[in-house]
């Protein structure tokens, strides 16, 4: 079909059960037919939490779990580590951010929560001393500042207790849109749900498994969004509680217009339904928690400005629900952090950074270069969001889905699964479910790699610093067409010039231990040598 959007054309057709848009809109919708609108695609964007305290109240803090406000041995009062549950009331630093003091790890020696996380951009460092693991010396840390994502200066890792950040590191789960668009039925989500724990990616981290557009049909009398009941009879709510019984959690998806992108761009029967939140942000927001979601999809969808997505924002953290914010301001040119209007890390937890992916390779690797410059603002709480992931999906070799998943995790991107994992090949299976790319992708430090060196055309070598000392993460990427030599200098990634121990991610194979470089032999055309090398004592 042909559609008419402002100035852009929008064409479709059937492909593989899913509908191929032109390139000119891919990014802006993770959703539907469309481009997401027309976002601006100028200002400072934002540099991350503020530095001591972070957005307080209840910003971000967990709704339950293991916290509390007046018994155990840390936290606010005398709680284990915060104001209601996993973390405390304010979620990015505590609401003094001080030291942990006030709402963060334990300030009795207890280790709990974490040490206060200081702000995610801390300079001097007001709060705990990993930013996202426990206190160092198990009492919310040092005064010296975290490194929760933010490259404070001082701190120490710390080991106890579990990070109180919503979003603390990168989210993983599972999305119905890549290969399913409006085919979505309860039963389809209840297998894949299902999946999620038999297949083992639940054992390795996966918890979200995310609707996508077309789940709902207009309003009631009152203005409540209502859900299609041929596809979710039982309803989303009950849906949801299916998945929370299976240990996971539950997202969707809406937009800040008065339409979704299929509701405004698909010439289909989920359109005349497809109604989005713009004014009416806080009953949704509340209908959201009362169903029990904990994860919102918010995309763009042409909607007037930019300003509906902290409107949605606020109207989540004020439900008191930890709702992870996923939102998609762009406007089919992207909108990463350091162009886009508004000021992202304030607003979400994590943000596309451009145009809506395919299975292909030209554009899985033309997002690894969008988010390649944009490390400095990810961190514990917000990160950057390239996309969902199409490993498994027509259109990419094994290789290349191997090399798709490392790439991810060295940008520390989110890893929502988009193929039928309920028959995935054990290939695939084997590439989503590699427990030590995961860590990497998953490591506590929440530090996005970069591209370090160029050694040669379609030749890069990337590094990730992992929690740990002298520990990194790399990457010997081959671009080329044929297979090559790839040397990765310990100088390239910031380690000293003496021994360090290899290890080969993908192989599960010590390597042994190299002075100065190490060098991959044969590294495949469209491949990746996934490498973890740690300074010896």
């Amino acid at each position: 079909m042909m559609v008419m959007a402002g100035r852009r054309t929008i064409s479709s057709q059937a492909a593989r059960g899913r509908v191929v848009l032109t390139a000119a809109i891919l990014f802006g919708f993770g959703g539907a037919c469309a481009s997401g609108g027309t976002g601006a695609t100028t200002g400072s964007g934002g540099s991350g939490e503020p530095a001591s305290g972070g957005t307080g109240g209840s910003a971000r803090g967990g709704a339950t779990g293991s916290g509390g406000i007046s018994t155990g041995t840390g936290g606010t009062v005398t709680g284990t580590g915060g104001i209601v549950a996993t973390g405390g009331a304010s979620g990015r630093g505590g609401a003094s951010g001080a030291a942990g003091g006030s709402g963060r790890g334990g300030s009795a020696g207890a280790g709990e929560a974490t040490g206060g996380h200081g702000g995610n951009n801390a300079t001097t460092g007001t709060g705990g001393a990993a930013g996202s693991k426990g206190g160092a010396a198990g009492g919310g840390g040092t005064a010296a500042g975290g490194t929760a994502g933010a490259r404070a200066s001082g701190g120490t890792t710390g080991a106890g207790g579990a990070s109180d950040i919503l979003g603390a590191t990168p989210p993983m789960g599972w999305n119905s849109w890549n290969l399913f668009q409006c085919n979505i039925n309860e039963k389809l989500i209840q297998g894949i749900a299902d999946a999620m724990v038999s297949s083992g990616m639940q054992a390795v981290g996966y918890q979200y498994v995310n609707l996508d557009d077309c789940w709902m049909n207009g309003r009631d009398s009152s203005g409540k969004l209502q859900y299609n009941t041929t596809k979710f009879p039982s309803g989303i709510a009950a849906l949801a509680s299916y998945i929370h019984g299976k240990g996971l959690k539950f997202g969707i998806y809406e937009s800040p217009n008065t339409k979704t992108c299929v509701g405004l761009y698909c010439n289909c029967s989920d359109a005349a339904g497809a109604v989005g939140s713009g004014g009416h942000e806080t009953t949704d927001a509340q209908t959201f928690a009362s169903w029990g979601v904990d994860y919102l999809k918010y995309d763009h969808c042409a909607a007037s400005g930019l300003g509906g997505f902290a409107t949605m924002g606020n109207a989540l953290r004020a439900t008191g629900r930890p709702i992870f914010f996923s939102i998609n301001p762009g406007d089919g040119s992207g909108c990463p952090p350091n162009t886009c209007s508004i000021n992202l890390p304030s607003i979400a937890n994590m943000w596309r950074i451009g145009f809506d992916i395919n299975a292909s390779w030209s554009s899985m690797i033309g997002l690894v270069d969008q988010d390649a410059n944009l490390s400095q603002y990810a961190g514990p709480g917000h990160w950057n969001d390239p996309d969902m992931l199409e490993v498994g999906n027509s259109g990419l070799s094994d290789a290349e889905g191997r090399t798709h998943f490392s790439m991810w995790a060295i940008l520390a991107a989110p890893l929502i699964a988009g193929n039928d994992i309920r028959s995935m090949s054990a290939n695939t299976k084997a590439t989503l479910t590699n427990s030590e790319v995961v860590a990497v992708d998953q490591d506590p430090l929440g530090m996005q790699g970069k591209r370090v060196a160029t050694p040669a055309t379609n030749l890069e070598v990337w590094s990730k610093t992992l929690a740990g000392t002298n520990t990194r993460a790399v990457a010997l990427l081959n671009r080329g067409s044929s297979a090559a030599a790839i040397t990765v200098q310990w100088s390239q990634i910031g380690l000293p010039a003496g021994a360090a121990t290899v290890r080969d991610l993908w192989s599960h194979t010590d390597l042994g231990s190299f002075t100065g470089s190490y060098m991959a032999s044969s590294v495949p055309s469209h491949g990746v040598v996934m490498l973890k090398v740690t300074s010896s004592p």
